[in-house]
């Protein structure tokens, strides 16, 4: 019968030898991961850092300490942020107020705390609700978007001042469809005719159109130039071009200048159909009254889905908004800087020295948010260490060769759904940060990947991101759990 001792010592024996072989597994990795970085031939544009999930020991890192243009890994810092301080279940309020006198309110505010999510069908509803009510007039609209600050474009994205695309949209406490709008261009009835624009909240745009119905076998060409009014209230169009006679039209999505004030119109378009107000109404945008009373209101979905397009589909918008939300239950007026005061909070809490990590916006687009990778895997183990919000964290990212910007990546896995990241892509940046989870619990590991300078070579950037990350998937399967 053996003794105690000797079952001890057997114990021992058999810990150290597989501490001595994941050592030996974790050398090997970290070697092929350094020839994976030098047969690229990237490496002084690379920064690398991976961690072991369930310790925290560093497994490999190639200039992990630089900080770089993360790209939209920004998003992974920014939602980790809003979980943190504003909690999964958080929601958004957007509503109508007013004192009612009879059977009128004689100015109805809407006001919002910016729900990324608010639609012109949900303004419709709000309206809906004052018919149900028994209101039968409207006297004036005003929109108050005190809830953020009065800086409607995040920082740096003026860097690209031409842009009129949607994912450069501006921001304000009550959005209407993603800050956007859709410019749609029906032929007239004959050629030669004129065009017919259609635009949703009408009012708000200045237009001059000079598009003409073409025959039925000229191509398609609408040129559209767009601009603030000199005192911001309004959004000018100048238009031209040709629509084919017997299309269905053409459909195009732009920026909105002004988000509070486009708002309003939609607001008073949506009052006008539910014969409330006249075509005269009156939209102003400012502050108001806050002990207005509240006569509709809608919720948005929790933080936790508003997230979703975020880590899955890299919403500038969206993360922008989010941003000032959090800075806005820090302190009214919710403000960028505000927002990333959190974010810096955030990156303490998880060992990030003070002083260490350049922020400026909450999406990552343009340039000026300089972060290295070893900042990124600290933030990424720490949000997947606290219970109250690691489900929603990990969810929110895209899923590798499933959904969002990796659905069409990490399809040839030793296991499916392990791989789960954040992607990050600007003219001269690539970049990665997720988490590859291995066969059992708390197995796996935690990695950022940052490749800047690689204007030309982007292709080959990502190929080698996603081989590093396919090489840390097979160790973690090749060892079973070791």
């Amino acid at each position: 019968m053996r003794s105690k001792a000797t079952v001890f010592f057997s114990a021992a024996a058999v810990m150290l030898l597989t501490t001595a072989l994941v050592a030996a597994d974790r050398g090997a990795l970290a070697s092929s991961l350094d020839e994976l970085v030098r047969a690229s031939g990237l490496g002084e544009e690379v920064g690398v850092h991976v961690l072991d999930l369930q310790t925290g020991q560093e497994v490999y890192a190639h200039k992990a300490n630089v900080e770089r243009n993360p790209a939209s890994n920004m998003k992974v810092l920014t939602a980790a942020a809003a979980l943190s301080f504003l909690g999964p279940e958080h929601t958004l309020r957007t509503g109508l107020y007013g004192n009612v006198v009879g059977e009128d309110i004689e100015e109805l505010v809407l006001r919002g705390e910016g729900d990324p999510t608010l639609t012109e069908p949900d303004i419709d509803n709000l309206v809906r609700g004052l018919v149900d009510r028994g209101i039968k007039r409207v006297g004036s609209v005003r929109v108050d978007g005190s809830a953020f600050d009065d800086r409607l474009l995040p920082p740096a994205f003026d860097q690209q001042p031409q842009e009129q695309a949607a994912f450069r949209a501006a921001i304000g406490a009550v959005s209407i469809d993603r800050s956007s709008y859709v410019l749609r261009v029906n032929p007239g009835p004959t050629p030669g005719a004129p065009a017919k624009v259609i635009l949703h909240g009408a009012g708000y745009f200045d237009v001059q159109s000079a598009i003409r119905t073409g025959e039925p076998t000229e191509a398609a060409n609408v040129i559209a130039d767009q601009g603030a009014t000199a005192d911001g209230e309004k959004m000018w169009l100048r238009l031209r071009g040709v629509v084919p006679a017997g299309t269905l039209g053409l459909r195009y999505r732009r920026r909105i200048e002004n988000p509070l004030a486009h708002a309003g119109h939609v607001l008073a378009d949506s009052l006008r159909r539910h014969g409330l107000a006249g075509p005269s109404i009156e939209v102003k945008v400012g502050p108001s009254r806050m002990d207005l009373p509240m006569l509709v209101y809608r919720e948005s979905a929790p933080l936790s889905q508003l997230l979703l397009p975020v880590g899955k589909d890299s919403d500038n918008f969206v993360a922008e908004m989010i941003l000032k939300a959090i800075g806005m239950a820090r302190e009214r007026p919710g403000t960028s800087e505000r927002g990333l005061e959190a974010v810096r909070e955030v990156l303490r809490a998880a060992g990030v020295p003070e002083g260490e990590a350049q922020l400026v916006n909450g999406s990552g687009l343009f340039d000026g948010n300089l972060i290295a990778p070893k900042h990124f895997t600290a933030v990424l183990r720490w949000a997947y260490r606290d219970p109250s919000i690691r489900g929603e964290f990990v969810s929110h990212l895209a899923i590798g060769g499933v959904d969002g910007t990796l659905a069409r990546r990490f399809r040839d896995l030793p296991a499916p759904r392990i791989v789960r990241a954040k992607t990050g892509t600007l003219n001269s940046v690539i970049s990665l940060s997720g988490y590859v989870f291995g066969p059992e619990p708390e197995q796996g590991y935690v990695f950022s990947f940052l490749a800047n300078g690689v204007r030309g070579k982007q292709a080959q950037a990502r190929n080698l991101a996603d081989a590093i990350v396919t090489r840390l998937a097979n160790e973690l399967y090749a060892r079973g759990g070791r």
